[in-house]
């Protein structure tokens, strides 16, 4: 199943926003803001990227490899993510809920997390060193 045409919709306005960000003539960003933009519009505008996506919502067995080996994963689909991203499978947050596919890097002292959640589609947040991950701020 690819991705659903209201979630690409959402992730379309999402990176537009980013580009916005970045292109603020008025307020331009500075380095460590203008590298989070970068970075989560080059997730999100990489058909590669996009493609896994479309595979992780349609395969258990995917999934499983992604856990088990995702750097092999991405080697072999010619996947390079950003400078410094990393990616994993992670459980969603309550029972019976569909894996949570997670992008993650680091501007600062900031861990920024970019998700693509089966049920909800794309989300990034950013997560200073002394919040938990629940009471992360959207980004």
């Amino acid at each position: 199943m690819p991705i659903s045409a209201l979630h690409r919709e959402r992730l379309e306005r999402a990176l537009q926003g980013h580009e916005a960000g970045l292109n603020n003539s008025d307020k331009p960003p500075g380095p460590e803001r203008s590298k989070l933009h970068t970075t989560l519009l080059e997730l999100g505008r990489n058909p590669y990227v996009l493609t896994l996506i479309d595979d992780f919502l349609d395969s258990p067995e995917l999934t499983r490899e992604l856990r088990t080996d995702g750097a092999s994963v991405l080697r072999a689909r010619g996947i390079t993510l950003p400078e410094g991203v990393t990616m994993r499978v992670v459980d969603g947050d309550s029972d019976g809920q569909q894996p949570v596919l997670r992008f993650q890097f680091k501007v600062r002292s900031l861990t920024v997390f970019a998700d693509w959640d089966p049920a909800t589609g794309a989300s990034s947040r950013a997560c200073a060193p002394h919040e938990s991950v629940t009471a992360q701020a959207a980004v």
